[in-house]
C-alpha cells in the first residue's frame, strides 16, 4: 500500500469546480463569443435539458451572470443576455477609468522592476496576437490591465476591476470596426507602460485617461 511521505512533505489540494461554476463559464463564453445574441432569453427548463443538469445549478449560474452584468432578470418575463448602450458603455469605462488610474499611479510611484517585466510579457503576447482574431487580442488587452490593476497591490482595486471585465468584453467585442488593427491596439498599450515606467505620473494619468475616454466615444451614436 503507497503511503504519504512522513517528512512534511504535503500535497497542493484539488481544486474541484462545482456543476454551478462551470455552467456559467459555459453560458458566459456563448454570451461573449455572440452565440446567445442580446436581449435574447434564456430558458431554465431548455438548457437543463441541453446540458442534462437539474435546473438548480442552472439557476444559480445565471444568478452569478446576472451578478457580472451579463445576465439581467425581468420580473415574471425571465432571463436575458444584456444588451450595453453607449450610457452603460460609458459607465463601464468611467468605472474602469478610476480604478486603473489610481491603480497606474501606485504603479509608477513603485517603479518595480518585475511589474514592468511582467507588464512587457503581456505586450508580446499581445504582439503575437496580431493577425488571429479579435477575440484574442482582446483577451491580452485585458490581462494587461488586470496586471497594471493586480500590481497596485489593492485587493479592493483587484476586485472592482473584476468585476468590470465581462461587461468589458461586451463592449470591446463592438470594438474591432475603429481601430485601424491590431498593432494600434498595441501602440496604445505601449504607450502607457513606456510612460509607467519613465516615472512621468502626469502623462501616465492622461493616457489612461485618454484610453478609456476614446473607448467609450467610440461605441457612442456619432461613433456609428
Amino acid at each position: 500500500m503507497t503511503t504519504l511521505p512522513s517528512d512534511g512533505t504535503s500535497l497542493e489540494p484539488l481544486l474541484l469546480r462545482s456543476t454551478p461554476e462551470l455552467i456559467a463559464d459555459r453560458l458566459r463564453a456563448e454570451i461573449l463569443s455572440g452565440a446567445f445574441q442580446p436581449d435574447a432569453q434564456l430558458s431554465e427548463v431548455a438548457l437543463a435539458t441541453q446540458l442534462k443538469v437539474s435546473r438548480g445549478p442552472i439557476r444559480e449560474a445565471m444568478q452569478r451572470l446576472i451578478q457580472e452584468g451579463l445576465l439581467r432578470a425581468e420580473r415574471n418575463r425571465g432571463v436575458f443576455v444584456v444588451e450595453l448602450d453607449e450610457v452603460d458603455a460609458r459607465d463601464v469605462y468611467l468605472a474602469r477609468g478610476a480604478v486603473e488610474r489610481t491603480a497606474a499611479e501606485i504603479v509608477t510611484a513603485a517603479a518595480d522592476a518585475d511589474t514592468f517585466a511582467e507588464l512587457e510579457r503581456v505586450l508580446d503576447q499581445m504582439a503575437a496576437a496580431e493577425g488571429h482574431e479579435w477575440t484574442e487580442l482582446i483577451g491580452q488587452d485585458l490581462a494587461f490591465h488586470q496586471t497594471l490593476v493586480d500590481a497596485a497591490g489593492s485587493p479592493r482595486l483587484t476586485r472592482m476591476f473584476r468585476t468590470l471585465v465581462a461587461e468589458t468584453r461586451l463592449c470591446m467585442l463592438r470594438l474591432e470596426p475603429f481601430y485601424g488593427g491590431p498593432g494600434e491596439v498595441l501602440a496604445e498599450h505601449r504607450a502607457i507602460l513606456d510612460a509607467i515606467r519613465s516615472g512621468d505620473q502626469e502623462t501616465v494619468d492622461r493616457l489612461v485617461r485618454v484610453h478609456m475616454d476614446v473607448s467609450a466615444s467610440r461605441l457612442s451614436p456619432a461613433a456609428d
